[in-house]
């Protein structure tokens, strides 16, 4: 499954509780120094614990919230399991929980502490905080491979690859079975394009830990972004067969099938997923699928459809939040810019709601900037898209650590630069997005086209229908470059 920061941070194992769930002072577990303690009055609460930890760390994370309650249940103050339960629920609840965690730790020893204060540096976005954090925990606890792992998907989320790797290595050399790490070091091949070592990396993923769905899931991604779409269907079916509820195995099959040409197929592996996903956030996540394989088809209205139908459900906070900039881009592919600022709109006055986490807003804010340039460029109308393109700039400067909010700058210029007839200025500015940023990749090639590049627009083109990616975006994104030939 893929790398998702704000649900693939670290807990700690080492040693264990004593006392009783109900009298006495809370019992410290004693360990080496190096490593990290647990702190609860409930040796049956650290059991859970320890099982809701073993299926996060290994992406069953429906499964490991229902453990982390059975720890609070037999333990209500225990602060590791609160953090833990927070970062297992999507939106301002989960947050809420890692804060109240955070606020309770003041008596614990430094490393639940550090650990709890990288959660939460997590949970709001705070990522240089938070790997700040992480290295002081590899020095207070530099024995325990969940400092390192915290260390490693910092580095991750920074794009610090080289670095990332050293810190989730030294995980694994620490603990043979960090599910979390193996998994980190397979995308971190990926991100890179070394198919071949992501291959290998979840290969040994798998190896160590061969009961693990999750092992199998990227393992199918890694084969699949190599091209080779049938093995990658295997090992999206083996991981299902691990674990029937692991709904990400059937979204896996989807994807595989699509690249493979089976679009029927595809998207009833998507049905199967939505059945399967227990909770409202990950259906309306395999929602944003369905509609962008309708639109690869060239079927806008299936799209819209299934989005507008996404965005009513109920209890889906934070991933409906994003669903009207969905539907959006889906009308500014169809040059239907007017009718799409509306929605953009709603979605601002979303973002600046008071309802979600500000790192989600923030993100949801920056979106709709993007969203809102390309309708206007679209529109030609260049003063609007001078003050949006001026406002990703602001965001930009206000977040120098963010990098996709550079990447957005850049498209932001890029665009007004398109609206204002300089095809090789725009091209310049889309050229410094990230690789990822599959929106300002697709105008690149535009850009070049444009400006009378048809060789670089065609090397563009060629760059981006050669990936193979487990996104929705990148989907509608290469619908627009193979709807001419269809």
């Amino acid at each position: 499954m893929k790398i998702r920061l704000l649900v693939a941070l670290v807990v700690a194992t080492a040693g264990c509780s004593a006392g009783n769930g109900d009298t006495g002072a809370p019992a410290v577990a004693h360990a080496p120094a190096a490593l990290i303690t647990i702190t609860s009055r409930s040796p049956q609460a650290v059991e859970r614990y320890r099982k809701g930890e073993e299926l996060f760390f290994n992406a069953r994370i429906p499964e490991a919230a229902a453990e982390f309650s059975e720890a609070l249940t037999l333990d209500p103050d225990f602060a590791l399991a609160h953090m833990m339960h927070g970062q297992s629920i999507p939106g301002s609840e989960g947050v809420a929980e890692v804060e109240s965690a955070a606020a309770a730790s003041a008596s614990l020893p430094e490393p639940e502490r550090l650990l709890i204060a990288g959660a939460l540096a997590d949970r709001r976005g705070e990522t240089v905080k938070g790997r700040e954090t992480a290295v002081r925990l590899t020095q207070v606890a530099p024995g325990d491979w969940r400092s390192h792992n915290m260390l490693g998907l910092f580095l991750f989320g920074e794009r610090k690859f080289a670095d990332a790797v050293q810190a989730l290595r030294k995980a694994t050399e620490l603990n043979r079975q960090a599910g979390s790490a193996h998994n980190a070091l397979g995308y971190a091949a990926l991100r890179q394009g070394d198919t071949s070592g992501a291959i290998a990396a979840f290969a040994e993923y798998a190896r160590v830990m061969p009961q693990e769905p999750n092992a199998q899931d990227s393992l199918g991604e890694a084969l699949m972004a190599a091209g080779r779409f049938d093995e990658a269907e295997a090992a999206f079916r083996k991981a299902e067969q691990l674990s029937p509820q692991f709904w990400s195995a059937e979204q896996g099959i989807a994807y595989a099938r699509f690249f493979a040409g089976d679009v029927a197929g595809a998207r009833a592996a998507l049905m199967k997923a939505r059945e399967i996903a227990p909770r409202p956030v990950d259906k309306v996540d395999l929602d944003d699928v369905l509609a962008a394989l309708a639109a690869a088809q060239g079927n806008m209205a299936e799209a819209l459809r299934v989005l507008a139908a996404s965005e009513q459900t109920a209890d889906a906070l934070p991933s409906v939040a994003f669903v009207s900039l969905r539907r959006a881009m889906v009308l500014v592919d169809m040059k239907r810019y007017r009718e799409s600022l509306p929605l953009i709109a709603a979605a601002t006055e979303r973002a600046d709601g008071g309802q979600l986490p500000e790192n989600v807003s923030r993100e949801l804010r920056r979106q709709a900037l993007c969203a809102r340039v390309a309708a206007e460029a679209g529109l030609a109308d260049a003063a609007s898209a001078q003050r949006t393109a001026a406002a990703l700039t602001e965001a930009a400067k206000a977040r120098a650590d963010d990098l996709n909010a550079q990447s957005s700058m850049q498209y932001g210029q890029g665009m007004l630069a398109m609206v204002n007839g300089d095809a090789a200025s725009a091209r310049a500015h889309f050229e410094q997005c990230l690789k990822d940023d599959y929106y300002c990749r697709l105008q690149m090639v535009a850009a070049a086209d444009k400006a009378g590049d048809k060789a670089g627009a065609e090397a563009a083109r060629a760059e981006l229908l050669k990936l193979f990616v487990r996104d929705p975006v990148h989907v509608l994104v290469r619908s627009r470059l193979t709807r001419p030939a269809r």
